[in-house]
């Protein structure tokens, strides 16, 4: 890559970087001083042909052939300056220029002065020099050129080889006049061609950008993407649709027909304008897929962008709208019960007191009390569901917290704290709902509990502390009970699903809630023995900004 393509790729606010500008101004002067010396080996050939290439060195052959012979070994040496960058480009650009006024004047003068038409190579000078220097070095240029025409034009009187001024004065004032018209004009392009390369730049740049964020966002998009060329080749596959078909080399530009027969047909169909519509279709990695097609232009050659979804993450996200709307329907009528339900456990618990009352009215009261707080505890679950939107994140150090808050866990559970054995592979700073992360734990906890032996001196569950391949803190709950079932796995966090008889089968559903609330992510892990069960944590720079204020 070149340092201009650097210095552009470099430019994070788009703007016309130093490095750049300078790059483009010694390309310029190299070019220039290549004009230069082609120039004075022209000059050179005339001073030897003097004679036969009228009107050059027409006047004095050897002044011509002298400071021709200079003129090109001066930039002969500033080829090689300009090349290897000696000096700064300023002082390089003067000296040569000054050099260059210098040598044309003399081979004007050798050549019959103004009338012989060469001094319309100082208009290229001047020219070129406006488009090197800035607006001050341009006009003293310029100054220096006219005073340079009108000293040639009179050093036949200054030298007394001429008696009184010579008639022509009233050329040289007009050629001076059309040398600042030029040197202004040229640097009046010259500025504007800078402009107009820098806005060029800098869209190039913003163009640059926005290719790469455009990249960036179908790489993360959720739906797999495709384009699909006319002929069927597969031109680009985002990350989430090499997952859904299996493409481990997409550069390659397999067939569609060869990666998805099933959704070649619809392509072929869609492309045909033929009916049938979109229809669901298995991939070779088993995702269940509906395609969505969108032609990329109206001609034949356009190609076609594929948009794949997967049918489980759309049952997963009505399931969650559903439930949403579900958990606020079920709070609102929980506020209701619970009043009576309150009524109802104190009469039990009233009637339980009572003195004169049988064995068996006694044992009916305890099971109603028994059975009320249980809808007690369903209710406050319930209500706790219908509060997962209210997040107060703060940032903290999940083995810290972890080590302060195990003892209280384990004292809600009724364990000892030697139960819960906490490991730290990896401390981590983590962005979560502290009385959420409460909640996670004692309900997977819980969970382990109901489903192992009881404690004898050994733990029964393990805390791990750890990060996952992608940089994420995580936090694995591991126990060594019965373990889940292959047949229910799939239903473990759907709500009031339990497998015994008490339970109310809302705490891994309230634990997985609260987790994608904070923007973590809950996940069973199967394991040969046992059970276990995966915190997977957001990133930091996720997290609130008055959870990084605090």
């Amino acid at each position: 890559m070149s340092a201009t393509h650097q210095a552009l790729d470099l430019a994070a606010d788009g703007a016309e970087t130093p490095l750049f500008v300078r790059e483009q101004n010694w390309l310029l002067l190299s070019y220039f001083n290549t004009y230069r010396l082609a120039l004075a080996l022209l000059a050179c050939i005339a001073g030897f042909w003097a004679g036969s290439l009228a009107p050059f060195a027409s006047t004095d052959p050897r002044l011509f052939l002298v400071v021709a012979l200079l003129y090109a070994a001066v930039y002969v040496v500033a080829i090689d300056t300009t090349r290897r960058r000696l000096g700064d480009f300023e002082s390089q650009a003067a000296v040569f220029a000054f050099c260059d006024v210098v040598a044309l004047i003399l081979l004007m003068h050798a050549s019959g002065g103004l009338a012989s038409g060469t001094g319309v190579l100082l208009l290229v000078s001047t020219a070129g020099t406006s488009f090197l220097l800035n607006r001050r070095m341009t006009i003293f240029f310029a100054s220096l050129t006219t005073i340079g025409v009108l000293l040639e034009r009179a050093w036949p009187y200054l030298t007394g080889a001429q008696n009184g001024l010579p008639a022509s004065y009233s050329q040289v004032g007009l050629f001076g006049l059309v040398l600042f018209a030029t040197a202004s004009l040229a640097h009046l392009v010259a500025d504007r061609l800078r402009h107009t390369e820098a806005l060029a730049e800098r869209q190039e740049l913003d163009i640059r950008h926005l290719g790469r964020l455009n990249e960036q966002i179908v790489q993360h998009l959720q739906s797999g993407v495709l384009v699909v060329a006319p002929t069927g080749h597969i031109r680009l596959a985002n990350k989430t649709a090499q997952t859904y078909l299996g493409l481990a080399a997409p550069d390659t530009g397999p067939l569609l027909q060869t990666v998805a027969p099933a959704l070649f047909e619809q392509w072929v169909a869609q492309r045909n304008n033929a009916s049938g519509g979109r229809r669901l279709f298995v991939s070779a990695t088993g995702y269940t897929l509906l395609p969505r097609f969108t032609v990329l232009g109206r001609d034949a050659s356009a190609a076609s962008l594929v948009f794949l979804e997967d049918t489980a993450i759309l049952k997963q996200q009505a399931q969650q709208l559903k439930m949403a709307g579900l958990a606020r329907l079920t709070a609102g009528i929980a506020h209701e019960i619970r009043n009576p339900l309150g009524a109802i456990t104190h009469a039990a618990q009233l009637l339980m007191e009572t003195s004169d009352i049988g064995p068996e009215p006694r044992n009916l009261a305890a099971i109603i009390d028994d059975q009320g707080r249980r809808m007690n505890t369903i209710v406050e679950n319930v209500l706790q569901l219908g509060r997962r939107d209210r997040i107060h994140a703060t940032r903290f150090a999940l083995p810290a917290w972890m080590s302060e808050t195990l003892p209280a866990v384990a004292t809600a559970l009724n364990v000892p704290a030697k139960a819960l054995n906490l490991v730290i592979e990896q401390p981590q700073m983590v962005c979560f709902d502290t009385d959420h992360l409460f909640q996670i734990v004692n309900n997977l906890c819980h969970n382990s509990l109901k489903h192992s032996k009881p404690y004898r001196d050994v733990p029964i569950i393990k805390l791990l502390v750890g990060v996952d391949g992608e940089g994420h803190s995580t936090l694995d709950v591991i126990d060594w009970g019965e373990g889940i079932k292959a047949a229910i796995v799939d239903r473990i966090f759907d709500p009031f699903f339990t497998t015994t008889a008490r339970g109310t089968g809302l705490g891994l559903y309230i634990a997985r809630e609260l987790a994608e609330a904070n923007g973590a992510r809950l996940e069973h892990r199967p394991t040969p023995t046992g059970c276990q069960f995966r915190l997977t944590f957001g990133r930091l720079t996720d997290c609130t900004d008055v959870a990084l204020a605090s």
